[in-house]
C-alpha cells in the first residue's frame, strides 16, 4: 500500500501546465463552474490593446487519478487553491513579468500521504517577447521544486501572445516546452496548442473576447526515489477557454479540462494511471 501511494502521489501532482490524453470513462474532478457563451455581435474583428498593469488571480484546481494497474482499481483526489499576482511592464514587442504565489491551500481525499509544507511566498520573473516565454531561476527554482514549477505553467498559461487583431473564426497555433518538477521527478513537456476565437461575450459586466484552445501533450521525466530509479511518461489532450478583455489585454477568466494517461515505472515494474483535471483562473479585483 505505502509504495502505490507514493505512485498516486507522482501522478496527483501532474495537473498544472498539462494537457493530457482523452481516455474513456475517465475519473472526474470536481466540475468547472459555468461560463456565458459567445454572444452575436455587430463586430466580428476586435483590436487587442496591451497596457502595463497587475492583476491577481484566485486559482482552483482539482485532480482525480485512478490506477489501472492493480486488480481492485481505487480513486484519489487532490485540490488546491492559490492566490497569485502577477505584473506586467510592456515596452514595445517585450513585456517584463513578475508573479507571486502568497497562499497556497492542498486537500487530499483517499491514500495519498499527507501534504508536504509549502514555502510562501514564492516568486518568478522573467520576459516575454513575442511567443517566446524566458522565466529566470535562482538557486531555489534550480533544484526540483513543484511550487516554482507549478507557477511557471500558470505563467505558460496565462501569457500568452494573442494577435493584436482577432476575427471571428479567426485561429492560429503556437508550442512550447517546459522544464517542470512531477512528484520531485525532473520532467520536460512538450505542448503543441491550437487556439481559435469563439466571439465576444460579457463576464462580470465587462466585454471579453472568448477564444478556446485545445492542447496535444507527450511529457518524459526520470528521477529516483526511495533509492528507487523511476520513470514518468504521459500524453495526450485538453481544451480551455479564455475570457480576454480587449481594452488591456489582460485575461480575466481561464478554465482549463484535461485528461491524462500515466505510465511509472520503477523497479522493472510499470503501473498504469489515469487521471482527469481541472483548473480555474479567476480574476479578482
Amino acid at each position: 500500500m505505502r509504495r502505490r501511494r507514493n505512485y498516486l502521489c507522482f501522478s496527483v501532482l501532474i495537473t498544472t501546465g498539462c494537457a493530457p490524453s482523452a481516455v474513456q470513462q475517465p475519473v472526474q474532478p470536481t466540475p468547472l463552474p459555468s461560463l456565458p457563451n459567445p454572444v452575436a455581435s455587430g463586430t466580428s474583428t476586435w483590436t487587442i490593446s496591451r497596457a502595463s498593469g497587475a492583476i491577481s488571480y484566485q486559482i482552483s484546481r482539482s485532480a482525480a487519478i485512478e490506477s489501472q494497474s492493480d486488480s481492485n482499481p481505487h480513486r484519489e483526489i487532490s485540490t488546491n487553491t492559490t492566490h497569485e499576482r502577477i505584473t506586467l511592464d510592456i515596452a514595445g514587442d517585450t513585456t517584463r513579468f513578475t508573479a507571486i504565489i502568497d497562499t497556497s491551500s492542498t486537500t487530499t481525499q483517499g491514500t495519498i500521504g499527507p501534504v508536504q509544507p509549502v514555502q510562501l511566498p514564492v516568486q518568478l520573473s522573467g520576459l516575454q517577447i513575442g511567443n517566446s516565454l524566458a522565466i529566470s531561476t535562482d538557486s531555489a527554482t534550480e533544484r526540483c521544486n513543484p511550487v516554482s514549477s507549478g507557477l511557471s505553467a500558470d505563467l505558460h498559461n496565462l501569457l500568452v501572445a494573442f494577435p493584436i487583431q482577432l476575427s471571428q473564426e479567426s485561429g492560429w497555433r503556437d508550442s512550447l516546452e517546459l522544464s517542470t518538477c512531477q512528484g520531485m521527478i525532473p520532467t520536460t513537456v512538450h505542448i503543441a496548442r491550437s487556439y481559435v476565437v469563439s466571439g465576444q461575450s460579457i463576464y462580470q459586466g465587462l466585454p471579453v473576447i472568448v477564444v478556446q484552445r485545445r492542447d496535444s501533450i507527450n511529457a518524459h521525466g526520470e528521477g529516483a526515489q526511495q533509492q528507487h530509479r523511476v520513470t514518468l511518461d504521459a500524453s495526450g489532450i485538453g481544451n480551455a477557454t479564455y475570457y480576454l478583455d480587449p481594452q488591456n489585454g489582460f485575461i480575466l477568466r481561464l478554465n482549463t479540462l484535461q485528461n491524462l494517461d500515466l505510465a511509472i515505472t520503477t523497479s522493472g515494474k510499470i503501473h498504469h494511471f489515469r487521471e482527469s483535471s481541472t483548473q480555474s483562473f479567476n480574476s479578482v479585483r
